[in-house]
């Protein structure tokens, strides 16, 4: 394999480990480093763990132009196009600023719903000593019976206007059969 291919290779790696690691993205390097009949691009995200499409160059002279072209024409429709260039030891990641924008509003709203999850209901929060203890209470306290319930032998409901228990597996339940002892 030669230098240039060893390059490309080894930041394709870094990129698709990096997202594995932070992200718990299951992406992997494409094998055939875009050169597939329909997904184009170097890094494979088949079940769509993030929302981009990565393009890897790892180039001496940095054609941006070039890069960002190829990038948008291998990045599949809904897909945010990414271009990960190696610049001395760093990657950067080149993408559109609009999209940029759009997954930071993304990422403030959903911390904004995490916040109002957290926060608790002020219209449950008793106030005062009393309130706690009723709120107990309603919480605790058994359930009433009507006077017109009516239970079977083992203190399960039976319905209005019938003679059978209700619940499932109950001796005096429609249906009911005794289990078969083995011998």
């Amino acid at each position: 394999m030669s230098e240039s291919s060893e390059k490309g290779k080894s930041l394709e790696n870094y990129i698709a480990k990096t997202l594995q690691k932070k992200l718990g993205a299951r992406v992997k390097r494409d094998g055939k480093s875009g050169a597939g009949s329909h997904q184009k691009m170097d890094i494979s995200d088949y079940f769509r763990d993030t929302p981009f499409d990565i393009e890897a160059k790892n180039h001496k002279t940095i054609k941006l132009g070039e890069f960002w072209g190829q990038t948008v024409a291998g990045a599949s429709m809904g897909r945010v196009p990414l271009l990960v260039v190696q610049l001395k030891d760093e990657p950067l990641a080149v993408l559109r600023f609009d999209d940029l924008v759009n997954i930071v509003a993304e990422l403030k709203e959903a911390n904004e719903t995490i916040a109002d999850l957290r926060r608790p209901m002020s219209h449950d929060i008793p106030r005062t000593r009393e309130e706690v203890l009723e709120q107990i209470e309603t919480v605790f306290a058994p359930a009433k019976k009507d006077d017109d319930t009516k239970t079977c032998r083992n203190g399960h409901m039976i319905a209005p206007g019938q003679t059978r228990c209700l619940a499932k597996g109950c001796q005096y339940s429609f249906g009911y059969k005794a289990k078969k002892i083995k011998k």
